[in-house]
């Protein structure tokens, strides 16, 4: 049943889009793909990176880091085979989500850490030490 709301609510949405920008929490991409919704906070020392991608478990997910940017992919297929009195009925369904971020600083990838709980993703992204800046020093002539 939720599916068939989202498919009925989807022209609104995209009607309404452009006039009322925040509306609801559901956005639609132009391909029509819902884009879940993504947060990142900066801590001090490290990025939290927080992703709301519910009806995906660990395995769909693929999280790819680089010092300055961070790649999200999802991908689930299911399908579903019903035989009763009536005869046969079969459901599938494809979900898929790709997203890529550019980190607004440096971090270290490979002390990047993960969790994927009830449909959260959940990244520790450490910032990269920054270099020192290089300080100008007047010389006295001697």
């Amino acid at each position: 049943m939720p599916s068939f709301f989202s498919d009925f609510m989807k022209p609104f949405e995209q009607f309404m889009a452009p006039i009322f920008p925040n509306l609801g929490s559901s956005l639609w991409t132009e391909s029509g793909a819902r884009e879940p919704v993504i947060d990142v906070e900066d801590r001090g020392d490290h990025y939290t990176m927080t992703a709301e991608l519910p009806g995906f478990e660990k395995n769909d997910v693929e999280v790819q880091v680089t010092s300055n940017a961070l790649e999200l992919k999802a991908e689930k297929r299911a399908s579903k085979e019903d035989k009763n009195d009536q005869g046969k009925q079969s459901q599938s369904s494809y979900s898929y989500f790709h997203k890529y971020l550019t980190l607004p600083e440096p971090v270290l990838s490979e002390k990047v850490d993960g969790t994927m709980k009830n449909g959260v993703l959940e990244l520790k992204l450490p910032k990269a030490e920054p270099k020192p800046v290089a300080k100008t020093k007047r010389v006295a002539l001697k």
